[in-house]
C-alpha cells in the first residue's frame, strides 16, 4: 500500500515538473514618462500681457500677439520668465502660452561618448512598474548598432506596431502619433543595448535614462515617455501594453505627438521592444 502511494506521489511530481518546464518565457513590460525643460513658449492668446512680475497686479512691460515667441529662463509657479530685448525679463501667464519645441536643424544620431548610468533609477510614472536590471552590472561591452539602425523606414513589425498604436488612439478619439524616424533610430539603438548588455530597464548601463538618451542623440521634447517590452511577437507585446495602466496611459496621451518604435529581435522573451512618445507642438 505504502508502495504504491510512493509511485503514485512520485508520478504526480514527475507530471508536475514536466508541465512546468513547458510554460514559455512570459513577456515583460515597464514604462516611464517626464516633463522636459520648456526652452520656448508661443502665445495662444489674441493678446498677452508680459509683466515684471508673477501676478496680474504687476506692471505690464509690454503686450504681445497670438503666436509670438519667446525664449524660455525659467518657470515659475504658473508663470514662465522669457528673455526680452535689451535682456529685460518679463513673466507671461501660461494661462496665455504654451511650451513649443523649436527644430534643431543640424544632424542629430550624434551622441555624447556613453557614460555610465547613474546609480538611481529615474522616478516613473505613478502606478506603473519601473522594470528590473538583473544584467546592468555584468560588465558587457555593448555592440556596434546594426546596419539597418540607420535605415530611413520602418521594418515591418515596426509598422505593424505603429498601427497598433495609432488603431488604439483613434479608437479612444485621440489623434494619431506622427512617426518621428530620429526618435525610431534612438529606441532601436535602446532595443538593442538592452540584449547586449543582458538587462530590462528603462535604465540603460550604456545611455542612462531614456531622457538622458535622448538629449545625447539630439531630441527636443516638452514631454517624454517610454514603454519597453519583452514578448514573442508584435500582436502580444501591444496587447500587454494596452492592459496595463501605465503602458496604456503613455500610448494614448493626448500630450504625446510623435513616437520612435524600435524593435530588435534577441532578449529572453524573443523579441525587445522600445517605445519612445514626445511632444513638440510647433
Amino acid at each position: 500500500m505504502k508502495k504504491s502511494l510512493f509511485i503514485l506521489m512520485l508520478t504526480l511530481l514527475l507530471i508536475f515538473t514536466a508541465s512546468c518546464a513547458q510554460q514559455p518565457v512570459k513577456g515583460e513590460a515597464s514604462s516611464i514618462s517626464k516633463m522636459g525643460d520648456i526652452k520656448r513658449v508661443k502665445v495662444t492668446a489674441d493678446t498677452a500681457n508680459v509683466r515684471t512680475g508673477c501676478s496680474n497686479d504687476t506692471p505690464v512691460i509690454q503686450t504681445s500677439n497670438k503666436n509670438q515667441t519667446f525664449d524660455v529662463i525659467n518657470k515659475v509657479a504658473d508663470w514662465y520668465a522669457v528673455k526680452l530685448p535689451d535682456n529685460q525679463i518679463g513673466f507671461v501667464s501660461e494661462r496665455q502660452c504654451k511650451p513649443i519645441v523649436a527644430e534643431d536643424k543640424k544632424a542629430q544620431m550624434q551622441p555624447e561618448t556613453p557614460e555610465t548610468a547613474p546609480g538611481t533609477t529615474p522616478e516613473a510614472t505613478p502606478g506603473t512598474p519601473t522594470g528590473t536590471d538583473p544584467g546592468a552590472d555584468t560588465g558587457t561591452k555593448p555592440t556596434t548598432p546594426s546596419e539597418d539602425t540607420n535605415a530611413g523606414t520602418l521594418t515591418s513589425q515596426e509598422q505593424e506596431m505603429l498601427s497598433l498604436v495609432n488603431q488604439a488612439r483613434s479608437q479612444n478619439k485621440v489623434t494619431p502619433l506622427k512617426l518621428d524616424m530620429e526618435l525610431t533610430k534612438v529606441a532601436r539603438i535602446k532595443s538593442q543595448d538592452m540584449i547586449d548588455n543582458n538587462y530590462f530597464s528603462h535604465n540603460s548601463p550604456t545611455y542612462g535614462s531614456p531622457f538622458d538618451m535622448m538629449k545625447k542623440f539630439g531630441i527636443n521634447y516638452v514631454r517624454a515617455g517610454e514603454n519597453i517590452a519583452g514578448n514573442q511577437n508584435v500582436q502580444k507585446a501591444h496587447d500587454t501594453l494596452m492592459n496595463s495602466p501605465g503602458h496604456r496611459k503613455n500610448i494614448l496621451s493626448p500630450d504625446f505627438t510623435h513616437i520612435g518604435i524600435g524593435i530588435k529581435r534577441g532578449g529572453p522573451y524573443g523579441n525587445m521592444f522600445t517605445q519612445m512618445f514626445i511632444s513638440k507642438p510647433q
